[in-house]
């Protein structure tokens, strides 16, 4: 059961935005927005979760996103809108988070673990390296918990803000809390060096197509090489969610200009090539007086 590349946002979404009065229409097309406040970022923003794409592609509407934010809020201090990943923002856009989606169905790789898998493992060792991914025991509940902050710090940080800590672990709590979440931990020679952790009850909230979410990948090896743990959980990841024949989705974290504004291009063209899907992206665009010295642009390629 593989999911399309733009899915439509459902009847379901639409109605409910339209009771809480965020449902907006502009020449009879219809975008969802509203101030959110982002707890990690500690910042205030215009949210646009979804737009019908004629708008997406009317840099006059864009640009005017700044004036209802403001309108609304006059502390909102930044623009976000999702997009489906074959729209294009440029200009004083920038790309904050992409979503991709690895179909349902497809081939795993092998990986040793302890719990069987769809892609032949034997739950025996991987390469004979010592590594092993199996279900966090409960033992390993508060190093999940650890390292979830730590991707969230530094997530946040690659986004040229601070994490309050004490947040970041309030929604770690919140997230090992939810229905449906499994994590699996490596271990590299019986000591757990990395967990991925899974929401498998998750829904897109504006299509309402279900998935397999994969919150976070950490491998905690400052000294040794990360590549081999990360590809086994992952890879326990894709077969936990092919068991459940549903598509595994994903995010990666775009830096800010100034820290390494290239790299998330760089790791989403990677996961491209092998065999994930992009879905969409969350565009950010400041409030402030320098982004108006640079008009919105929108193209529209192949996702």
């Amino acid at each position: 059961m593989s999911a399309p590349a733009a899915a439509a946002a459902s009847e379901h979404y639409l109605a409910e935005a339209a009771g809480a009065g965020l449902l907006r229409r502009v020449r009879g097309l219809r975008y969802v927005a509203g101030v959110h406040h982002d707890l990690l970022l500690d910042e205030r923003r215009f949210l646009v979760e979804y737009a019908d794409e004629e708008l997406l592609a009317d840099p006059v509407w864009l640009d005017g996103l700044v004036g209802r934010a403001l309108g609304e809020d006059p502390e909102a201090a930044s623009v976000v809108v999702r997009a489906p990943a074959s729209v294009r923002l440029d200009g004083p856009w920038r790309p904050e988070l992409s979503y991709l989606y690895h179909p349902a169905g497809a081939d795993v790789p092998a990986v040793g673990t302890d719990e069987g898998t769809d892609g032949g493992t034997d739950g025996g060792t991987d390469g004979g390296t010592g590594l092993r991914v199996r279900p966090a025991g409960p033992a390993e509940e508060t190093a999940v918990a650890d390292w979830l902050v730590r991707a969230m710090v530094h997530g946040t940080a690659d986004l040229g803000a601070t994490a309050d800590p004490e947040v970041a672990a309030e929604l770690a709590r919140e997230c090992l809390a939810a229905p449906g979440r499994h994590s699996y931990v490596a271990h590299l020679d019986g000591r757990a060096v990395g967990h991925a952790t899974l929401l498998c009850e998750a829904a897109d909230e504006v299509t309402g197509r279900r998935a397999v979410e994969l919150v976070d990948v950490l491998v905690d090896l400052p000294d040794g090489p990360r590549s081999e743990p990360a590809a086994a959980l992952t890879a326990a990841a894709l077969a936990h969610a092919r068991r459940l024949e549903l598509p595994l989705l994903g995010h990666v974290v775009h830096p800010s200009q100034r820290t390494d504004a290239d790299r998330g291009a760089r790791i989403v063209a990677s996961l491209r090539a092998r065999g994930w899907r992009a879905d969409h992206v969350f565009w950010r665009r400041p409030t402030g007086p320098a982004a108006a010295d640079s008009p919105s642009r929108s193209t529209k390629g192949a996702a």
